[in-house]
């Protein structure tokens, strides 16, 4: 990965619906070889997908919950199946399995309590062998918001 692929990085985190002709601007060069360089960025597993960033307060989801999930064990079936649940909650919008007290914590995005309460009731009935506590931690503000990753070499 060279400067080129870089500023075309930075670029395109910042709006991924950029025109290659734009970036090409950016970058001098003629907009198939920006268009190749995307290609080859996206081949090679640097640029994974290409997203829309969505307000959940405009979809109705303005609650952001973080949740600490501490689990009975770790047997690598069993976490399997765990993490293949964690992956199909509609609610969870982010999950990392983490060091620490606890094992995962979840990035939660509901319309109010209820729903989480919900949500709360259906992980601990239908994981109930599996996990062993849960810590909610609600965010009353959002500071920062973003997935942009620094691409300075």
């Amino acid at each position: 990965m060279d400067d080129v692929d870089r500023v075309l990085l930075a670029a395109l985190q910042e709006n991924a619906d950029m025109p290659a002709k734009r970036l090409a601007e950016r970058v001098a060069l003629s907009t198939s070889a920006v268009e190749r360089r995307i290609a080859r960025l996206k081949q090679d597993g640097v640029i994974e997908k290409i997203v829309a960033v969505v307000d959940p307060k405009a979809i109705g989801r303005p609650l952001s919950i973080l949740v600490e999930l501490e689990i009975q064990n770790e047997h690598r079936h069993t976490l399997d199946q765990f993490q293949r649940w964690l992956d199909r909650a509609p609610e969870i919008q982010s999950c990392w399995y983490v060091t620490g007290d606890m094992d995962y914590v979840l990035l939660v995005a509901v319309r109010d309590l209820a729903e989480y309460n919900a949500f709360i009731e259906r992980l601990m009935t239908e994981q109930q062998a599996l996990v062993r506590k849960y810590k909610s931690i609600i965010a009353l503000k959002t500071i920062k918001h973003g997935l942009a990753l620094s691409v300075e070499a």
